[in-house]
């Protein structure tokens, strides 16, 4: 634990507009919470700056003070406890431009998707995003940023035109395409270790409305429907996007929903030439297979527009003390749904909230993945289990418990590269060797070298 002298510290306040918060004082606490509410941390410094001249100067009093720096919007992505060094929270960079003409927009890096998507469908336009809509805009497009239409329209960080870097000397960079374009290239993929971004240019897609949402089928019907879910989805078109999840919701839950164990058919059919008529009638034509199998208890599919594309995931909006862990998959069969339904079907007993398949492939897929360093692009689905660690009902060792034994059972499947975002809790040998291929990964090392030859910006966080 590093002790900064406390007029080093009021220097740094004097400097800013924003504010320094250190142990102990008022607004320390408040700031230093993220989404996740188990990663508690204790950072030696929490600072906020309020505009990007803030954050040179902020970049520059920790370089001259040795302090590394951890940049966070919502702390989402937070899977670890910070005990040492700055936590530079980017909240107050809340700058959105739209340019309906041109059909883009400018996001600062406090902003989350539920701040942005609103503005667009307002515009005639939609985003390429995640399935959460509280995660921010930036930091989803500097982990690639798979979402619930990802099979049709890419990953979030293909629409990324340029964006704003303060490096670890406090300068300012624009990196796109034409000016320092290797940090362009690494900033879309390589998530951490290049700098605090403090805006973005996005493209956006002149699409109102998919046709989407979810079915939500009883304990009875779950394992039947998972078997025939992966029937019907390994051959769709890259049209077609969907994902199941083994859930088990808290008594809280809305309607029908509290306390039920169900699966969760997640769908989204785009088509970016159809009309409203269309998109209905070949959606519908698509899922007719499932529907005829089985009657869901609560059916939200239907015209979906733009800014409502969170509902087909309904992840979660508040804060959660959640354990997580990911993989990505060469293939799925019958025998991995078996060991799905055994360890979260419905008759199985488990701990665990949600545990989540989803069909990749489609525009995910590149033969050339120099463009960007995206990794886990290349894999056939994905898998994503979720445990809400509360006492006594579900206590973290026992959720930690079940999440690794279905770890462990899907190994014959796993792929050999693994997206950053799915990673959850990465060990050093996953970061070393699964998040990215080998060749992106050399040129990820090399690139941080160039712009941060001092390690001012940790990794992990």
């Amino acid at each position: 634990m590093k002790e900064f002298e406390s007029h080093d510290v009021t220097s740094l306040s004097q400097e800013i507009r924003g504010e320094v918060f250190t142990r102990g004082t008022h607004g320390y606490r408040r700031e230093v919470g993220g989404f996740n509410l188990l990663t508690a941390s204790s950072p030696d410094l929490v600072v906020v700056p309020e505009d990007e001249a803030d954050v040179q100067a902020i970049l520059r009093w920790a370089a001259e003070h040795d302090c590394t720096v951890h940049p966070q919007a919502t702390g989402h992505g937070a899977y670890r406890p910070l005990e040492t060094g700055m936590l530079l929270k980017t909240t107050r960079l809340n700058r959105l431009a739209i340019d309906q003409e041109a059909q883009r927009f400018t996001v600062g890096a406090g902003l989350t998707w539920q701040d942005v998507v609103p503005e667009l469908h307002a515009a005639g336009l939609m985003a390429v995003s995640g399935s959460a809509a509280t995660v921010s805009v930036v930091g989803l497009l500097l982990g690639g940023g798979i979402g619930p239409l990802s099979r049709t329209l890419g990953v979030a960080s293909d629409y990324a035109e340029s964006f704003r870097v303060v490096n670890a000397a406090g300068e300012v960079l624009v990196a796109d395409a034409e000016h320092h374009p290797d940090l362009f290239w690494a900033l879309r993929g390589g998530k951490v270790g290049l700098g605090v971004v403090t805006e973005a240019t996005v493209r956006a897609v002149p699409l109102s409305h998919v046709y989407g949402g979810g079915l939500f089928f009883g304990a009875e019907d779950m394992d039947r429907l998972a078997h025939a879910w992966l029937d019907w989805v390994t051959d769709l078109p890259d049209a077609v996007n969907s994902s199941i999840a083994f859930l088990r919701l808290p008594p809280e839950a809305p309607g029908p929903l509290g306390g039920a164990t169900v699966l969760h058919l997640r769908f989204a059919y785009v088509d970016t030439e159809a009309s409203h008529d269309e998109l209905r009638d070949q959606g519908e034509a698509y899922l007719a297979p499932l529907r005829a199998l089985g009657t869901p208890i609560i059916d939200t599919i239907g015209l979906l527009p733009g800014d409502r594309l969170a509902e087909i995931h309904a992840d979660p909006t508040d804060p959660v003390p959640v354990w997580e862990w990911g993989d990505m998959l060469e293939s799925a069969d019958h025998d991995l749904i078996e060991h799905l339904v055994g360890q979260v079907g419905g008759k199985a007993q488990s701990v665990l909230t949600a545990v989540e398949l989803r069909r990749l492939g489609g525009a995910l897929v590149r033969d050339d993945l120099s463009p960007s360093a995206v990794g886990g692009t290349r894999a056939a689905f994905s898998l994503l289990v979720l445990g809400v660690a509360i006492e006594p009902v579900a206590p973290l060792v026992a959720v930690e418990t079940a999440g690794h034994m279905i770890r462990d059972l899907v190994q014959p499947w796993s792929a050999s590269e693994i997206n950053y975002h799915w990673a959850g809790y990465p060990t050093p040998e996953v970061f070393t060797n699964r998040l990215w291929p080998a060749k992106t990964a050399e040129r990820l090392s090399e690139v941080r070298s160039r712009y941060d030859p001092n390690r001012l910006f940790e990794f992990g966080n």
